[in-house]
């Protein structure tokens, strides 16, 4: 059987750098101990709602690096922002130092603009499961990533209307997204915004016959899946002085180094690389930019919240409420 620990990175107080195990660490190590004392193998898939972005790049992931210190584990990244090199503030990506002497995996290993599909993950990340001798965490919040290897999730390539494509091709991918969502959010909630090919069959499966009927995914792996949730007032504060902190940490700088590295920006799909890109060329105020790439960010925590409630297994931990959901 085999068997993997899946990860994702949770909040940690940008205002509390004293090493202290959170409420959660201790909350998830909780539960694993459960599960595990039925099970002698498992897996674990764990995320939360604050996404990669409402972290400061400033403070370390305590919880993921002390649970895979804890299980003597590895950690599989899966935040695809941070497979990619030279996008390292705006993705708050993980510093040697900050990774502690913990193994990681599929992390800063792409060109900003490289060719890099779910597929590719998918088994990428599964030949790594299988491989290592020991239980892996896989870390970071792209849900439809975490599907694709934790289920039987199809990549498989359809054919499609070519004419469809064609009409939308000038539609980025929240836009693309949206749009099926408006026509039919059941439909979209099957899905992920960056999912381009996926999210383009379902609009054609939905104008053509208005609806989707579709089998829900089975397990590939066994999964106990938990998401680290907290309410969303703290979570849009978050966002905010995530953002704040960023820029303080020279974000403008780095798309700056990209630019003149001859990258272009607009092919970087990367939450605030284009909207910097746009107060460097003129075309968005200071205030603009900043504006923008909060609120993207905090669509992109909406849609993530809404990617893992669909799933009827997960367990919950909440700050306020601890366990909403526990093993029974």
């Amino acid at each position: 059987e085999v068997i993997a620990s899946i990860i994702t990175e949770q909040e940690y107080n940008v205002n509390d750098n004293s090493g202290a195990y959170s409420d959660y660490y201790k909350q998830t190590v909780s539960l694993i101990e459960k599960y595990n004392s039925y099970n002698k193998k498992f897996t674990i898939r764990l995320s939360d709602d604050s996404n990669e972005n409402a972290l400061a790049p400033a403070y370390v992931n305590l919880d993921g690096i002390n649970l895979a210190k804890k299980y003597n584990s590895d950690v599989i990244n899966c935040d695809q922002s941070q497979m990619r090199k030279l996008l390292n503030i705006g993705t708050a990506k993980i510093t040697e130092e900050e990774m502690s002497g913990v193994k990681h995996h599929l992390i800063d290993f792409l060109e900003p603009i490289s060719e890099y599909s779910i597929r590719d993950f998918q088994d990428d990340a599964r030949n790594l499961i299988d491989n290592l001798d020991n239980i892996p965490f896989i870390v970071g919040g792209s849900g439809l990533y975490i599907d694709a290897v934790i289920t039987d999730y199809d990549l498989t390539n359809q054919k499609r209307d070519t004419d469809l494509e064609e009409e939308f091709k000038k539609l980025s991918n929240e836009e693309l997204y949206d749009k099926l969502y408006n026509l039919n959010q059941e439909a979209a909630l099957k899905t992920h915004p960056n999912n381009r090919k996926r999210v383009l069959r379902y609009l054609e499966i939905v104008l053509e016959k208005g609806e989707l009927v579709n089998k829900p995914n089975k397990p590939y792996y066994d999964a106990l899946v938990i998401f680290l949730n907290k309410d969303r007032e703290t979570l849009y504060d978050n966002i905010n002085k995530r953002c704040e902190i960023m820029f303080d940490g020279g974000w403008i700088d780095e798309v700056k180094s990209l630019k003149q590295l001859g990258y272009d920006i607009n092919l970087i799909k990367e939450i605030g690389y284009k909207e910097i890109s746009d107060y460097l060329d003129g075309l968005l105020s200071y205030d603009e930019m900043i504006d923008k790439i909060k609120q993207e960010t905090r669509r992109y925590a909406k849609r993530q919240i809404t990617w893992f409630k669909k799933n009827k297994e997960t367990c919950w931990i909440d700050r306020r409420k601890r366990f909403k959901r526990i093993l029974e």
